[in-house]
């Protein structure tokens, strides 16, 4: 019993996570809704979707929202506790970005995939 109601505080935690960066984060949100309508009009153009499709589809959206999730959360971090700028805070956060920037390649490489083939 105890197990659960630890993790069960850990989900809490986490789900709380997630709805802070709905709430606040623009970047987040926007993927959220630009990377969605992307996937919806992917699959309506691309229509039948093999059950492949659809997996390499949703992990590859899953990919850009956690990259752009950490990005957030590190930025985030390194802001409140380095306000004033510097160099290497900066590559830092421009790391982060690139992972986003990766993961978005990614994806665009996989719709490209999904409707050539």
């Amino acid at each position: 019993m105890r197990f659960i109601v630890r993790y069960g505080r850990r989900f809490r935690f986490a789900l709380a996570g997630l709805m802070y960066a709905l709430r606040h984060d623009f970047s987040f949100r926007w993927q959220v809704v630009l990377i969605g309508l992307a996937l919806i009009g992917v699959g309506y153009l691309a229509q039948p979707l093999s059950q492949f499709d659809v997996f390499a589809l949703m992990l590859a959206y899953g990919l850009v929202l956690i990259t752009e999730l950490q990005n957030s959360a590190l930025e985030e971090a390194l802001d409140h506790l380095h306000p004033e700028l510097h160099d290497r805070i900066g590559r830092t956060k421009d790391m982060a970005a690139g992972s986003v920037l990766l993961a978005g390649f990614i994806t665009i490489a996989i719709i490209a995939l999904v409707l050539l083939l």
